[in-house]
């Protein structure tokens, strides 16, 4: 089966220069700016109190060797970043693998910043952020009809929170990033974060919960596959807690966005929230904080997406996880992500699925909930 229709990805990253945080980070913190460093095997990523071994994504293999004339995922534990293809860091050369691809239009995403929600400098990790997304929104500004960047927005303190949200979405970005998980207390369900949601509305920047964009690491066990099998729970729980305690009610034009966890979980999980509000208020307690009249399942299809890669069981209940909430992305160009050829990994996935189905989660749903300029 062949998709007859151009793609967007909601799912797609940029490769930092060796040179981003270097060259744009506030001065004063240049000594320890984030950066790429040669070692004898391979180089890697650095970044000082990053949630990882090294700092970061750490091996530029997870980023480099994986190519469209080497597509081996056998790529070992070395890289260059020489090897890195050149579309992660050039923008013209994105929008050229874009039309070899059959991409209409992406989301940018950070690669190396992913773990920088962790770094207890609050100080530094906004200087961070700012630098980056100072970056990203340039790149972007390239194609302004066919790449569209993602902010990273620290989480505390909460007025920095909402002037950069404020400020990237003057810059013309179109959504931002926040930590998946947060100090025990301190959760999304938390009145504290009020601000930030009302910031999120007004400026209609939809909020994005990334795997592995978190303050915590997503490992629960020794067994690296566990982890990364069901990297999808601490956004799951996140977006429950927000959700029940009323969040979406009080903000109705709020959005947020489940990227990279894949999508199934969410059939699972809708049932069991309309189930247990229904049959548990007798000794839970009706929580008063959701005061729409609307049922859970109700609230997350009005306000929720989430990508996907390669999840079959997400399409098979579309009816369930919602139609209009399903997207596809291609993760380039890491080296699990969904490309070369990302037509011929989308097609057996949508085997038997409508055309209308089809086009809304390989193309229009994306553009939809962005309210990208990009014709539907």
């Amino acid at each position: 089966m062949a998709l007859a229709f151009k793609l967007s990805s909601g799912d797609s990253h940029i490769v930092e220069p060796p040179d981003l945080w270097t060259k744009r980070i506030d001065r004063k913190y240049l000594d320890r700016a984030p950066r790429i460093v040669s070692e004898a095997k391979t180089d890697s990523f650095v970044c000082p109190g990053a949630l990882s071994e090294k700092g970061g994504i750490g091996l530029i293999s997870t980023l480099a060797k994986y190519t469209r004339k080497a597509a081996s995922r056998e790529f070992g534990f070395v890289g260059r970043w020489e090897e890195v293809p050149p579309g992660g860091y050039d923008p013209f050369a994105r929008v050229k693998e874009m039309d070899v691809e059959g991409i209409e239009a992406e989301l940018l995403y950070t690669s190396f910043g992913l773990t920088m929600f962790s770094i207890p400098d609050l100080d530094f990790q906004y200087a961070c952020f700012q630098a980056f997304n100072d970056w990203l929104a340039n790149f972007s500004a390239s194609a302004p009809k066919r790449l569209f960047g993602v902010a990273m927005l620290p989480t505390a303190p909460l007025e920095r929170t909402v002037s950069e949200l404020e400020r990237i979405a003057k810059m013309g970005m179109r959504g931002a990033m926040i930590s998946i998980d947060q100090d025990q207390g301190r959760g999304y369900d938390n009145p504290m974060y009020e601000p930030v949601w009302s910031a999120a509305e007004d400026n209609g920047i939809p909020l994005s919960l990334h795997v592995a964009a978190s303050k915590k690491h997503f490992g629960h066990t020794n067994n690296i596959y566990a982890d990364f099998s069901l990297a999808f729970a601490p956004t799951m729980y996140t977006i429950a807690a927000m959700i029940f305690s009323g969040v979406f009610d009080r903000h109705r034009k709020l959005k947020v966005i489940s990227v990279e966890n894949d999508a199934a979980w969410a059939a699972g999980m809708l049932e069991r929230m309309d189930d247990r509000y229904e049959r548990d208020a007798g000794w839970a307690g009706r929580i008063t904080a959701m005061t729409s009249g609307r049922k859970p399942s109700e609230i997350f299809h009005e306000h929720v997406g989430l990508t996907f890669m390669r999840d079959k069981t997400a399409v098979f209940n579309r009816s369930i996880i919602g139609r209009k909430n399903l997207m596809w992305g291609s993760d380039y160009p890491h080296f699990d992500g969904a490309w070369p050829d990302s037509k011929s990994i989308l097609a057996p996935q949508l085997e038997g699925v409508s055309e209308e189905d089809q086009l809304m989660i390989g193309r229009t749903n994306l553009i939809d909930f962005y309210n990208l300029p990009v014709e539907r």
